[in-house]
């Protein structure tokens, strides 16, 4: 009777050791690379939700403020990526203007519980974000100079 083939994988302990090092602290180099590179990633998420965001056409007055609500789009980095933000205590209807639904004041708007203009800007460049997200990390590890299992001897390869 024929054994079945026996797979192992040579080097998980040397990788585990060299990931552990990159991600000693918040602040570890590998975390470093994934906000910077989801931050590069949200930058036009951003943009074009800026740019497809409807501007009131009434006269700005103290409770009124065309535009507020596009001034208030931000990028934001956290410990394993980034992401944007509208609205703010002072703009509380950018889930309104987003989604939709009624308002307190009786003010109404078709819901479209995939958003209007953020979450389609985000759908419409997922593909290239994974991409680009996946190239950035890449680039990181290797720039970290801490993998210490390189080339195509399998002998040169240590646990």
């Amino acid at each position: 009777m024929p054994t079945a083939p026996v797979v192992g994988l040579v080097g998980l302990a040397a990788l585990r050791r060299d990931i552990a090092k990159m991600t000693d602290e918040t602040r570890g180099t590998l975390y470093e690379a994934i906000k910077s590179a989801g931050r590069e990633l949200a930058e036009p998420v951003a943009a074009r939700t800026v740019s497809t965001l409807p501007t009131s056409g009434l006269d700005g007055t103290q409770w009124h403020r065309p535009g507020a609500l596009k001034g208030s789009v931000r990028v934001y980095a956290t410990r394993s990526g980034a992401g944007v933000r509208m609205g703010s205590k002072a703009i509380p209807y950018a889930g309104w203007v987003e989604f939709g639904g009624s308002r307190p004041d009786g003010s109404e708007r078709t819901f479209f519980s995939d958003g209007r203009y953020m979450f389609n800007a985000a759908r419409s460049m997922q593909m290239a974000a994974a991409e680009k997200y996946s190239a950035a990390l890449q680039r990181a590890l290797e720039r970290t100079g801490l993998w210490t299992n390189e080339g195509t001897d399998p002998g040169g390869v240590h646990d």
